[in-house]
C-alpha cells in the first residue's frame, strides 16, 4: 500500500512527515493480533496522533508537500527502525511491528519471518522509500529541504514510554545535532512561547526522523514537532477542541521560521 502524498508539486522547500495519523487496520493483518475489536480500537484510541494530518494542513497550504502513512502504528511503524536490534523500543514489544500494547501487555501474537517480509514490502519500505524520493526532489529543485516530523502525544504518560515522568509540555520540540540548528530551535521556542503555550525540548521525545541516505546531509533542515492533545481535542471522546486553530495557527508560524534563513554569525 503506498502512503498518500499531499500536494506534492511544492512550492516552497519544506516536507511534513505523518506518521502516525491514522487507526486503520487492514482485514489481511487484523487476524494476528489477539485482542478484541474493542480492545483494540482503544489502543488505537491511546497511541493514533489524532488529526495530525488536519493540524499540520498550513504545512500544505502554504505550498509544502505531506507524507502520510495510511494504516494504523500498530500494524507497522514507519519511524522505527527496521530491523529490532537498532529499535529500544524493540525491548517493549514496540519495535516495527507491535506485539504489545499501551500498557505493555500483548496484543499480538508472535509472526513469522515470511508474514514479516510481507509487512515491510507492503508499508514500511514504500514509506521510506517514497520519504527519500520527496526530500531528494526537493533538495534537486529548491537546493535545500525543512523536513517536519509530525506527531502529537498523550496528555498523560502512558505505561509503555521510557522516559522519567516529568514535564509534558503543550509542545515538544525534537532535533538532531546535525540538522536542527541552534538559532531556529530558539526561533521556534520564542514562537510557542509568544503563543502563550509551554515549550519542551527533547522531553518527553526526543529527535527526529530523517531519511537515512541523507543523513548527515547539510542541505536538510529536520526537527519534530509533538503538540499535547490536551491543547486541541478531547482524548475520551476524540474531538477536537477550541484550541484546535490556535495550534493550526502556530504551526503556520513555524513553517515560516523555518524557511528563514540562518543568521550570519555575530551580526
Amino acid at each position: 500500500m503506498k502512503p498518500t502524498i499531499l500536494n506534492p508539486e511544492l512550492t516552497i522547500p519544506v516536507i511534513a512527515n505523518i506518521p502516525h495519523a491514522s487507526a486503520f487496520v487492514p482485514e489481511h493483518v487484523r487476524n494476528q493480533f489477539v485482542i478484541t475489536d474493542e480492545e483494540l480500537a482503544e489502543e488505537n484510541r491511546k497511541l493514533v496522533d489524532w488529526f495530525t494530518d488536519e493540524l499540520y494542513s498550513p504545512i500544505v497550504a502554504k505550498g509544502g508537500s505531506a507524507l502520510k502513512h495510511n494504516v494504523s502504528r500498530f500494524v507497522v511503524d514507519p519511524e522505527r527502525f527496521e530491523d529490532d536490534a537498532q529499535e529500544c523500543m524493540a525491548a517493549r514489544g514496540m519495535g516495527v511491528m507491535y506485539t504489545h500494547g499501551c500498557s505493555r501487555q500483548r496484543v499480538r501474537r508472535d509472526i513469522t519471518s515470511g508474514e514479516r517480509e510481507s509487512l515491510l514490502n507492503e508499508f514500511y519500505r514504500p514509506y521510506h522509500s517514497t520519504m527519500f524520493d520527496m526530500v531528494d526532489g526537493c533538495i534537486k529543485k529548491f537546493g535545500r529541504c525543512v523536513f517536519i516530523d509530525c506527531h502529537s502525544y498523550p496528555e498523560k504518560m502512558l505505561p509503555y514510554e521510557i522516559h522519567a515522568p516529568g514535564l509534558r509540555a503543550d509542545i515538544v520540540l525534537g532535533t538532531d545535532s546535525h540538522h536542527t540548528p541552534g538559532w531556529l530551535i530558539e526561533k521556534i521556542e520564542a514562537l510557542v512561547k509568544e503563543a502563550g503555550y509551554s515549550f519542551g525540548l527533547n522531553d518527553p521525545f526526543a529527535g527526529t526522523v530523517v531519511p537515512l541516505a541523507l543523513y548527515k546531509d547539510s542541505r536538510v533542515t529536520a526537527f519534530m514537532l509533538e503538540i499535547n492533545r490536551a491543547t486541541y481535542m478531547n482524548e475520551v471522546t476524540t474531538t477536537r477542541t477550541d484550541g484546535f486553530p490556535n495550534i493550526q495557527a502556530l504551526v503556520a508560524k513555524v513553517v515560516e521560521a523555518s524557511l528563514e534563513i540562518a543568521p550570519v554569525q555575530g551580526a
